[in-house]
């Protein structure tokens, strides 16, 4: 939506009845910029516990190919799958402290401005 300076100068009921829709207009993205802050919050909050699941879970297969030492082969893929695993965690964690940092710090400052 535009405003007409003419209308600005004249300060009419259609000027008047156009502020009016501008301010609904921006209170109304405020409100969603507050919920994508949100979600973007408990997102990031979901990845944390993500990442605290993967690494317990690529500590028990380091843990299963110690163990298995005896059977190099056997050995060998575990810590293979564990190092390739150790790696996508790596960059889940990025992802997340990127987004925490790119998106939700960056909304958040907007919407407080």
């Amino acid at each position: 939506m535009t405003v007409d300076f003419e209308e600005c100068i004249k300060d009419s009921p259609r000027f008047r009845a156009n502020i009016d829709e501008v301010e609904t207009e921006v209170v109304e993205i405020e409100a969603k910029l507050d919920k994508l802050v949100k979600l973007c919050s408990g997102m990031i909050e979901a990845g944390k516990a993500y990442i605290s699941a993967n690494k317990l879970f690529v500590n028990g297969i380091r843990d299963l190919s110690q163990q298995c030492k005896k059977d190099e082969m056997i050995s060998e893929c575990l810590e293979k799958c564990g190092d390739s695993l150790q790696e996508i965690v790596n960059y889940h964690m990025i992802l997340f402290d990127q987004a925490q940092r790119s998106v939700k710090q960056q909304l958040h400052n907007f919407v407080k401005e």
